[in-house]
């Protein structure tokens, strides 16, 4: 019989090779210093240098480009853009999420929110269950926890951890600075900081629009069925919490911040297709800014690769 191989994702309780260890502390390194320079780059520079950097990876990565050009013509057809410009707007999307890194810069001077936003902000969170706050990966999205946080809403945000630890601090040191909670999803501890965030009134943030190795249903996502995260929509459910969707458009001096809410659904699959669907609206209004070039979820992971949601319960 064939011995599985042992697994090499730290996350799952797996080990390095010593050729992953050494490869990797080269990318952590590298990590630091790229993110050392930038932090000394004028704003200007360092938005340039991402669309330099976006237009680099389309020439040198062509898997991605090409399912990028695919994505992009089955999707959107006529009216999609043009590859090239998905890949210079993701990379200035990247670096113009690092000025978040300066403290002297405040998120609200790089984004405008909505006075309807505003006040759909403040009337839900006003009813003491908190919110669930769903955003698709569109633009510098970092920039939409750390602009609730400037409005006083105290958010949280769930996310993937890194596969080396030693960069999960690296990545939310400027989430923790501007007052963003940040939980990892796959933390012991995740379920009961997410209800307890809920119960204290705050928001909770999930970005759910590329899929990942959690729990998942089939929902219409542009034109085609793909798993989409379970999570958002059972916690909701579970918790009573109202979902609103929240989104980057972009706007004749900066971007704007625009939110809405998602109409209450007792089915679970349901609620999650009005969640796609939603995002899906917020993508078109500015679809060179989304990650045509990831690849969509239409099959299931290995099940032993799913971290599955930890059973909630509101009173805890």
């Amino acid at each position: 019989m064939l011995k599985r191989s042992p697994s090499t994702d730290l996350r799952t309780g797996g080990r390095w090779s010593l050729g992953q260890r050494l490869k990797n502390g080269l990318i952590y390194r590298l990590v630091r210093l790229a993110l050392w320079v930038s932090d000394r780059l004028p704003a200007r520079s360092l938005t340039l240098g991402g669309r330099a950097l976006g237009a680099i990876a389309f020439l040198v990565l062509p898997g991605a480009r090409r399912r990028a050009e695919q994505e992009l013509e089955r999707a959107l057809g006529r009216n999609r853009p043009s590859a090239f410009s998905v890949f210079v707007q993701a990379g200035e999307s990247l670096l113009t999420c690092l000025l978040l890194r300066r403290s002297m810069l405040g998120a609200l001077e790089l984004v405008d929110v909505e006075e309807s936003s505003r006040r759909l902000l403040e009337t839900t969170l006003a009813a003491g269950r908190g919110m669930v706050f769903v955003s698709p990966h569109l633009g510098p999205f970092e920039l939409v926890a750390a602009a609730v946080a400037e409005l006083g809403h105290r958010p949280a945000a769930v996310v993937r951890e890194s596969y080396d630890p030693r960069l999960d601090s690296v990545v939310d040191r400027h989430r923790l600075a501007r007052g963003v909670e940040v939980i990892h999803r796959g933390a012991p501890t995740a379920a009961v900081r997410i209800v307890r965030a809920l119960r204290s009134g705050r928001p909770v943030g999930f970005l759910p629009d590329l899929g990942a190795r959690v729990e998942s249903r089939n929902v219409r996502f542009f034109g085609r069925e793909v798993l989409f995260p379970i999570g958002p929509q059972r916690i909701a459910l579970r918790t009573g919490a109202p979902i609103i969707v929240g989104a980057l458009v972009p706007g004749p001096g900066r971007l704007t911040l625009r939110m809405e809410s998602i109409d209450a659904a007792h089915d679970e699959t349901e609620l999650t297709q009005r969640v796609a669907t939603a995002l899906e609206t917020a993508i078109r209004r500015w679809p060179e800014a989304w990650l045509w070039m990831s690849e969509p979820r239409t099959t299931a992971p290995n099940c032993r690769d799913v971290v599955r949601l930890q059973p909630l319960r509101a009173g805890r």
